[in-house]
């Protein structure tokens, strides 16, 4: 019959000679893969942790990173639902909390965009072992138009860099402009008061 009591976060840190930070920091990181019920401080485990805390353990050790740890816990056990014991019936779906929800979907994303990444290379490499006449009029349409594109961008950048050369130079002129028209105001002035000065005397 196994056993049904529950543990504290102390308690699985006696058995198995972790400090209760770095248990507390897996309970945290891991939390839909490790069998609890309560919240916070009263938060318990059920017998079956202590051996997913193991895994938690031994993999890292290995020097395993978390999300390789995370996908390992995901092949062998369920998420799990929190239960409260002041409110004993399991959470319905929408009602998991969205902190133990959150590694779960940043791992999916991180796998998402491994196998965008794989597929995209997989492609490439097809590609460039075809022989010229097999690739399909349908992608050689889509990566003349993706061709075109990008030297149409080329084209727009080059057609920037040559209207700033111009208004660099439209700048350079209206500067020479306005020190002549700032020394001609100088010598305006001078010749002023030079003629105030001979009207008073």
């Amino acid at each position: 019959m196994p056993d049904k009591k529950l543990l504290s976060i102390a308690e699985i840190s006696r058995l198995l000679e972790v400090p209760e930070s770095t248990l507390h920091y897996w309970k945290n990181r891991f939390a839909q893969y490790l069998p609890s019920t309560g919240r916070n401080r009263q938060k318990r485990f059920k017998s079956e942790a202590v051996e997913i805390f193991k895994i938690i353990s031994s993999m890292l050790k290995q020097g395993h990173t978390a999300e390789d740890v995370m996908a390992e816990l995901s092949r062998k056990y369920p998420v799990n639902v929190t239960i409260d014991p002041q409110n004993p019936e399991p959470a319905a779906p929408a009602q998991i909390q969205q902190t133990n929800l959150e590694p779960a979907i940043q791992l999916a994303a991180a796998m998402g965009t491994e196998i965008a990444k794989s597929i995209n290379e997989g492609l490439k490499g097809m590609l460039s072992c075809m022989p010229a006449g097999a690739v399909s009029e349908d992608v050689k349409a889509c990566m003349d138009k993706a061709s075109a594109d990008l030297n149409a961008q080329n084209e727009s950048i080059e057609g920037i860099k040559s209207e700033n050369e111009q208004l660099k130079e439209k700048l350079s002129i209206m500067e020479a402009e306005l020190v002549r028209l700032r020394k001609d105001r100088r010598e305006m002035e001078k010749f002023l008061l030079d003629k105030l000065k001979n009207i008073t005397k």
